[in-house]
């Protein structure tokens, strides 16, 4: 759901790439223009038959790559950024799969019958409590084949030197990354470069023996932390479903409940892995917060989150804070689910993987206006529908919608009312990325028939 100034915004963008040719970057700003507004479409619904035509030449370009496509976009982030006192970056891989029916040229397989590739992604978010999406700071592809073509550890650090370079200036960065980039030698980097870090670990890591008394192993320092403050958390349900047996490990299937969770922290000495590179610090002193459910309910797997960083955690709200920084992280998923449910990637017909990738490119802006605009519902609801909607397309929620509309509008009353069109219920929840999506679709085009209907009146008039 985007509304007019921000698909002038994101075609803004596109007319400012680093595209040499004036061409690619007019053909750009067109492409981005007519999905931005239609991203849950297909393309032969969005484009007529001359710019299908274009928007397939554009993807399949040799001089267009997703650099050149998103240089506009990274300029726009890094001006959101430096508004900000500080910024949080949120680093995270997902997987693009595609059925096996048309064999698409360059892409990897997966674990099932299909093919695939990789999108790391640096999501950079407002860091005062609202996670407000701020724009993309990173973002690279790759496929996988019988042999990895490179070491896929190393995508963490190449995000943080990208993102942080693009983002520069004086903007305070921090990063923050789940239980994959638990890695040593990450650690060590981050730390020489002075770069603020909040990572959950995934591994019972092996301390600094500093005295005989002292713990050798994580586990054992985890077990002396004291609870500083307890929080209620709404446990969402989790289903196997069709996760991979390592997902199924690592992530268990639970019920949904509220539980009482307990926080503390304690300073711990990491010492090197003997399978790391000795060039590394031998040893890195690094703050580790704990989340942990003491009385988990019967049969249920107690909630526990480790979390390693460098900034510092001398006080109940500094080790609370650390724990807000880390469930921020959650947002990516829900750009993810933008990405793939609200602008429909999955489904784009792209017969190799250069031309998939580069309309990753096109719509990563799109998903991420997206979900700056839900978010903005979510968290400022009370803001005029107008910065979210026309209104025209307000008119027709009005007269057409299936809920009814106060007089003024706000930017969550429509949101509803979007979703509504696309078979949410209001009593069900937050309405999903599909019905967001379809409702969008819905209220495009009875918005289309509603301009023509007046311009119709107009003329008679005439």
């Amino acid at each position: 759901m985007i509304d007019v100034d921000s698909v002038a915004a994101l075609a803004s963008d596109a007319e400012l790439s680093n595209f040499s040719d004036p061409r690619l970057r007019a053909r750009l700003a067109t492409v981005t223009r007519k999905l931005a507004a239609n991203p849950a479409l297909s393309f032969p619904k969005v484009f007529s038959s001359a710019e299908l035509e274009g928007a397939y030449r554009f993807f399949g370009n040799p001089r267009v790559t997703t650099e050149g496509i998103l240089s506009g976009h990274f300029e726009r982030t890094r001006g959101s950024c430096d508004r900000e006192p500080s910024t949080l970056v949120i680093h995270d891989t997902s997987t693009f799969s595609f059925a096996p029916d048309g064999a698409r040229e360059g892409l990897g397989r997966v674990r099932r019958k299909g093919q695939a590739f990789f999108a790391h992604v640096s999501l950079a978010l407002s860091d005062d409590g609202r996670r407000r999406p701020l724009g993309l700071a990173s973002l690279t592809t790759w496929t996988r084949g019988e042999r990895p073509a490179h070491d896929e550890r190393a995508r963490w650090w190449q995000s943080v030197q990208m993102a942080s370079s693009r983002l520069g200036g004086t903007c305070k960065i921090v990063h923050i990354m789940d239980r994959e980039a638990d890695d040593y030698a990450l650690f060590a980097r981050l730390t020489e470069a002075h770069h603020a870090f909040v990572i959950r670990l995934a591994h019972n890591r092996i301390l600094a023996e500093l005295a005989p008394s002292e713990p050798k192993k994580l586990s054992d320092a985890i077990a002396k932390i004291e609870c500083v403050v307890q929080r209620e958390a709404s446990i969402s349900k989790r289903v196997d479903g069709e996760r991979s047996p390592v997902q199924k490990h690592i992530h268990p299937s639970r019920g949904k409940r509220t539980a009482t969770l307990s926080v503390g922290a304690t300073t711990a000495i990491f010492k090197r892995p003997r399978t790391q590179d000795r060039a590394l610090p031998e040893t890195l002193s690094l703050h580790v917060v704990r989340v942990w459910e003491q009385t988990p309910l019967p049969g249920e797997a107690p909630i526990e989150w480790l979390l390693v960083t460098n900034v510092c955690v001398d006080s109940t709200d500094a080790i609370v804070r650390t724990v807000e920084r880390y469930r921020a992280r959650w947002t990516i998923e829900e750009y993810f689910k933008a990405l793939k449910t609200g602008c429909a990637f999955p489904d784009r017909q792209l017969g190799d993987y250069e031309g998939l990738i580069n309309a990753l490119a096109v719509f990563a802006p799109i998903a991420c206006r997206l979900l700056a605009l839900r978010s903005y519902a979510q968290h400022d609801p009370l803001t005029p529908a107008s910065s979210v909607l026309e209104d025209d397309e307000i008119q027709v929620l009005r007269v057409l919608g299936r809920i009814p509309l106060p007089p003024a509008p706000s930017a969550r009353d429509v949101l509803l009312a979007v979703a509504s069109l696309g078979g949410h219920i209001k009593w069900s929840g937050e309405p999903g990325w599909l019905t967001i999506g379809r409702g969008y679709a819905e209220l495009e085009l009875l918005t289309r028939g509603w301009r023509a209907a007046k311009l119709q009146r107009d003329c008679d008039q005439g």
